[in-house]
């Protein structure tokens, strides 16, 4: 009688798990569907309706209600607890950006001891090229160590925007950044168009992907980040050319899964403040008229020669200035899908980009 009636128990547990996971899998399914949010999606305009479980069920009984001895009692604990642990690693949420341009993304200007120190929980850099094993603290000068024979700066890193970045994105979204290097400075358009560079770039932000989905990781939302443009005036990159660079470019990177191509606008040079005005242009309309990029900053059309350490790199103070604008307004884009609007200091107008829903 005694082997029997421990039978049962042990059936009715093992039927109670078999509940408890169909229960926990319908309910995982629900919130998948439901409840995360979707970005540039066609499902974004199709009204939901979940089905939700009868309130007049009578509610499964807990494995606590249910006499069992201690050993197996113990497992079960530790069988929750594993399953706990799991689930608030899978929930970790993430936007993953790659910082790509030439010299002033790089921050050859810049300087380190000047930069900003990172909130805490706002971000981490992962290092494609020189670790891509785990995500390090994002640290200036970023990108130091991120060199391959394509994309080398020689040690020329000296204090970045991206702290800057990545604090001011985190204060609006609350979203941490996972960082990636992808600079090199002396850049025209025609090298980021090139098959090499493109690949480069491309295996950099796949090995970030890669290694945050295969460790927990949910990505919301992928962003490069792009400065760059100085050298197409420098070395007369007619503007039809630098349009089909940055198409050729930016075409490799969305059709492998980013989501946006994010500009931040040229500035000037120490002897000429208008040097860059036909490449910025260009970049305005590009981003104006193209839903898949966005503009967001021209706050170095603001700033005066004072900000700039040589005829072509802007200081620290400056870097960091540019890097919390252009954080707080990709922030805005993350958080709302619209583009931002503001007054362009170049012709005094509303930047008014068109919309199209669903962005």
């Amino acid at each position: 009688m005694r082997k029997k009636t421990k039978r049962n128990i042990f059936c009715k547990i093992i039927l109670l798990m078999l509940l408890t996971a169909a229960l926990a899998a319908a309910v995982f399914a629900v919130f998948k569907r439901y409840i995360v949010p979707r970005t540039s999606s066609i499902l974004n305009n199709v009204t939901d309706h979940a089905n939700v479980s009868d309130e007049r069920s009578e509610p499964l009984k807990d494995a606590s209600e249910i006499d069992i001895d201690e050993e197996l009692k113990e497992q079960l604990d530790k069988a929750e607890e594993d399953k706990k642990i799991a689930e608030k690693k899978d929930s970790v949420s993430v936007d993953l950006i790659v910082f790509a341009g030439q010299s002033n993304m790089a921050g050859w200007g810049g300087d380190a001891a000047k930069a900003p120190e990172l909130i805490e929980g706002a971000g981490a850099e992962f290092r494609a090229v020189s670790d891509p094993t785990k995500l390090y603290t994002i640290t200036e000068p970023f990108g130091f160590y991120e060199n391959t024979e394509t994309m080398n700066d020689m040690f020329l890193k000296r204090g970045s925007l991206v702290t800057a970045f990545v604090n001011a994105y985190y204060e609006k979204t609350g979203v941490p950044v996972v960082a990636v290097s992808a600079s090199k400075g002396g850049t025209p358009s025609t090298y980021w168009a090139t098959e090499v560079v493109g690949n480069d770039v491309l295996t950099r932000y796949k090995n970030a992907k890669t290694w945050l989905e295969e460790n927990g990781y949910t990505i919301r939302n992928q962003f490069v980040v792009f400065l760059q443009g100085e050298n197409d005036v420098l070395e007369n990159v007619s503007d039809s050319q630098y349009l089909a660079d940055i198409n050729t470019f930016s075409s490799k990177l969305f059709y492998s899964g980013i989501d946006k191509f994010m500009m931040i606008r040229l500035g000037r040079t120490i002897s000429d403040p208008a040097i860059y005005d036909r490449i910025i242009k260009l970049q305005t309309e590009l981003c104006r008229t193209d839903p898949r990029f966005v503009l967001v900053s021209v706050l170095l059309s603001q700033l005066d020669e004072t900000s700039m350490v040589d005829e072509y790199h802007y200081g620290q103070e400056a870097l960091n200035q540019l890097g919390a604008d252009a954080g707080a307004n990709a922030a805005y884009f993350a958080e709302t899908r619209h583009d931002p609007q503001f007054i362009d200091p170049l012709t005094g107008e509303m930047y008014e980009p068109i919309y199209y829903e669903g962005q």
